[in-house]
């Protein structure tokens, strides 16, 4: 559920998601029907050792990030540059450590837990591809790759950039032979090798380089051990694990090699090149004392960092104000960001769109009604503007056309989503309100245009994806966990890929995922920031924590 469940698209949410409250849902019921005891929390030496130093660093980091000043302004009502961000990204490692002790006893009474949370890992990764098939069909289609349209799927967390989904599949795509354990045993013979080709179907469509390299990393590890477990138990059965892995990597050889995919790996070094462009970037605005250098700068603190101290990779600013007339936004526009909003097409005829628009240099808002999902907009509809008055309201008009918007597939099951879209010229401010989106009977197809009730139903997007973060999710650690975090979570993987590969010592196929799974993940990490997305922060977390409990027993077979 926790990367399946997202309505983040139309909701608006970013601080809190529907994952988080599944999250609390799950614990209250954990602790009505087996509360932890004692033995629950206190995990062997090493592993308790790394937790602490996992929660120091987070804590430190986090108290920083959040004393630290906003910046060029008091207020904002963009989270990446508010001071509690930081307990945006923390949340992750509290929800993960708050289920610790129940994965724990459920693995010291029935040897089990890895197990579940393989087959729930499995599951989640065909749940998403269900969503990612719906996209390509809407927006692209199933089997043709010809261009590159690359999916979000249910990471609404991508809408300023960021390889999330193709993380967070290299993450789980070893789980899928875990499948393969399942009873009765045909019925894992027949799902393993369903849920590893749709794995690498989303894997295929995210058209990532890195990612690509990580589901390969994370497959063959897993598929290896498998295929070692096989042979020191005589279990010729077991051999036919290695068949999805083969099966996955002729999918990503056959879409590296027959579609527009080339061109990513042509432009690697121009890409590369960009990336080193926004690390030195980044590193530049760093304080040089040796707090930082220890502790970072704080969680959360790299975006307004970087708006109130560098030249270049501005991010833009979103803040909810309010005068005599009401609430307004004002968009301080440092880069392509839009505000919008996920609306119906009318039956028929076309929109009448209303807002007051205004600016300090005559500027007003420019508006447009695109089919979106997220990182792509097609069959574009616009409004004209024209300039105004500086600093005076200007009322605006248009009447836009609903001809191609919203077309429907799939028989009429499907429909593509349709999103009015508002933003401004970069590097000005424009501010706007009472916005008014109706048909021809006057029937509104706008939700909370007059921002009455804050944000809600209101997404903003970034096409500028460096102006959010450091490619790499090392230096943001660096930069914002300082050495401290750096060695928290280098302990914290290299214990768990330890313990993943005790358990395979030990004859379970889990062992070998967990290892995959880490080893992908890091990977992922090398040229993206990936546990910026608090809900696969989450999964990476649980999956760590199915390798440190490894140490809290002698290896055995979860068969």
């Amino acid at each position: 559920m926790i990367p399946a469940l997202d309505l983040g698209l139309w909701t608006g949410w970013m601080v809190v998601g529907e994952s988080d409250f599944f999250v609390l849902i799950t614990l209250a019921v954990l602790l009505l029907r087996a509360p932890p005891r004692p033995d629950d929390l206190l995990p062997a030496l090493w592993p308790r050792a790394v937790l602490l130093l996992l929660v120091a660093a987070y804590a430190v980091s986090t108290i920083i990030g959040l004393a630290s000043p906003l910046g060029y302004t008091g207020h904002s009502d963009n989270p990446f540059l508010r001071p509690d961000n930081a307990l945006r990204l923390a949340k992750a490692v509290v929800e993960a450590l708050a289920l610790l002790p129940f994965i724990r006893r459920r693995q010291r009474t029935h040897h089990d837990a890895v197990s579940l949370f393989a087959y729930g890992m499995a599951a989640g990764l065909m749940a998403v591809t269900v969503e990612v098939l719906a996209e390509r069909l809407l927006f692209a289609s199933i089997l043709d790759t010809s261009t590159a349209y690359r999916v979000a799927g249910p990471f609404s967390s991508m809408r300023v950039g960021g390889g999330h989904i193709g993380a967070y599949t290299a993450l789980a795509l070893p789980f899928t032979l875990c499948l393969f354990q399942f009873r009765p045993r045909w019925v894992g013979t027949v799902l393993a090798p369903l849920a590893c080709l749709a794995g690498a179907y989303t894997l295929a469509v995210t058209f990532a380089r890195t990612g690509y390299a990580a589901g390969t990393a994370a497959m063959a590890i897993t598929g290896l051990g498998g295929l070692w477990i096989a042979t020191r138990r005589r279990m010729r059965w077991a051999a036919i694990g290695i068949v999805p892995v083969v099966l996955m990597l002729a999918t990503l050889a056959g879409v590296a090699d027959f579609t527009g995919m080339y061109h990513r790996f042509a432009d690697s070094e121009t890409d590369l090149s960009t990336r080193e462009q926004n690390w030195w970037a980044g590193l530049a605005v760093r304080d040089r004392d040796i707090s930082t250098a220890l502790f970072g700068m704080g969680l959360g603190s790299y975006q307004r960092t970087m708006l109130s101290r560098s030249p270049v990779n501005r991010p833009s600013d979103l803040v909810l104000d309010r005068d005599a007339a009401g609430p307004y936004v004002s968009m301080r526009v440092e880069t392509p960001f839009y505000l919008g909003q996920k609306i119906t097409v009318p039956d028929n005829g076309p929109w009448h769109l209303t807002f007051w628009s205004r600016s300090p240099d005559g500027l007003v808002a420019s508006a447009l009604i695109c089919d979106k999902v997220l990182l792509y907009s097609d069959n574009c509809q616009s409004a004209d503007t024209a300039s105004a008055i500086p600093n005076q309201w200007t009322t605006l008009h248009a009447t836009i056309p609903t001809t191609g918007l919203g077309r429907w597939a799939l028989f009429g099951l499907l429909r593509r989503p349709v999103e009015l879209s508002l933003s401004g010229r970069i590097g000005h401010r424009i501010e706007v309100r009472d916005i008014s989106l109706t048909d021809d009977s006057g029937r509104p197809m706008l939700a909370n245009g007059d921002f009455r009730h804050g944000l809600d139903r209101w997404i903003f997007t970034d096409d500028s994806h460096v102006s959010w973060r450091m490619l790499s999710q090392y230096l943001m650690l660096w930069f914002e966990t300082g050495i401290l975090g750096l060695t928290a979570f280098a302990t914290l993987t290299g214990l768990a890929l330890a313990g993943g590969l005790r358990a395979l010592r030990g004859g379970a196929v889990t062992g070998a995922a967990v290892a995959g799974a880490i080893a992908g993940f890091m990977i992922s990490g090398l040229f993206d920031n990936v546990l910026e997305a608090p809900r696969l922060a989450t999964l990476f977390f649980l999956v760590c924590w199915c390798g440190l409990i490894q140490w809290d027993e002698t290896p055995r077979c979860q068969n």
